[in-house]
């Protein structure tokens, strides 16, 4: 992890981050660097590239903003939304 370590986040961010692990990492890099889908930009990237409340308002209408029917279908428990808007929120402060 660049910027603020793992072991500094609050339990909210690394839930979010842990979630981001287990379903966002096939195709996008977790920080920065090469995300493994070649069109898949890093988490940090595509945290920079919309406010906060519209990437919410995407995943409570199931991640679709900038995605293509690749995209997998998410199922969010109550808090992951949360919790991933708080590790995407690191992501931003990292500059």
């Amino acid at each position: 992890m660049t910027g603020r370590e793992a072991d500094t986040l609050t339990q909210s961010e690394a839930a979010g981050r842990e979630f981001a692990r287990a379903n966002c990492a096939g195709c996008h890099a977790l920080d920065d660097g090469v995300s493994p889908h070649p069109d898949a930009p890093s988490l940090r990237r595509a945290a920079q590239r919309l406010p906060a409340w519209a990437v919410e308002a995407s995943f409570e209408r199931g991640v679709q903003v900038g995605h293509t029917m690749e995209m997998p279908v998410f199922t969010f428990e109550e808090g992951d939304i949360a919790n991933l808007l708080a590790y995407l929120d690191t992501l931003k402060q990292e500059d």
